[in-house]
């Protein structure tokens, strides 16, 4: 009996030796296989990648791409100073509107100096207001020394609420071309205006004082007197 157990006995444990190199061989076979997927998988992300990132939407329009040319030899060159410049602004865009109300507009015109502006004097300037309803009216003005012109506009009372365009011409001796400023670059707009609080004078309360002495007819007064108290002597001091 014993021989048959220790038989019995060395037999499963060759089973089991037997067996233990099968499940070695399968987890080899399970890591192989998962170093092989994760290899694929990140082939297929390069792939991905490289196909999508870029940013060009449509593969028919060429990448733009930027070039910097340090030879400025064949490029456009810096455009000179003219040799008159003008311009024009109102005093206020939004002037209160009432029967005598005026809004000045001011023209300037200068003349390059060696790359400095400097007023032209003596130039009759004339200004074109242009009024809502197509109506026309001008004005002329001669600049000062520093080449500025005032023009002095009288509201129209059709113009309230509504935008006014002026134009002005600076005519330059020795040029052929006026300096201009074109029609609306100048503009203003009449408001109404508000009216004014006027303050009302309030009567100051006079103190009345009545007199402590009423005067009788005939202009004599009655005084009032108090008698004194008169001592008292007792029989027998």
């Amino acid at each position: 009996m014993l021989y048959c157990s220790r038989k019995l006995t060395t037999g499963i444990g060759r089973s089991m030796q037997l067996q233990q190199p099968k499940k070695n061989a399968l987890s080899l076979y399970l890591k192989f296989g998962a170093l092989v997927f994760l290899l694929f998988l990140s082939v297929l992300i390069a792939a991905c990648s490289s196909n999508g990132g870029s940013t060009q939407l449509n593969p028919g329009t060429p990448v733009a791409t930027v070039t910097i040319n340090l030879n400025q030899s064949g490029g456009s060159p810096t455009p000179s100073l003219q040799a008159y410049y003008c311009g024009g602004w109102a005093t206020d865009t939004t002037p209160a509107f009432n029967p005598n109300s005026i809004v000045n507009v001011y023209g300037k015109v200068t003349q390059n100096v060696d790359g400095n502006p400097v007023g032209v004097r003596g130039v009759t300037a004339t200004a074109t207001i242009l009024w809502p309803d197509g109506s026309l009216s001008t004005l002329t003005a001669t600049t000062t020394s520093d080449g500025l012109a005032v023009f002095p506009v009288a509201i129209k009372a059709n113009s309230l609420f509504k935008e006014v365009l002026v134009g002005i011409v600076f005519p330059i001796p020795g040029q052929v071309k006026p300096c201009t400023v074109t029609m609306g670059a100048v503009f203003f707009t009449p408001i109404q205006a508000s009216p004014t609080p006027t303050s009302t004078a309030m009567p100051s309360a006079t103190p009345s004082v009545t007199p402590s002495v009423s005067p009788t007819a005939g202009g004599t007064t009655t005084p009032t007197t108090t008698p004194s108290p008169t001592p008292t002597t007792k029989p027998g001091h």
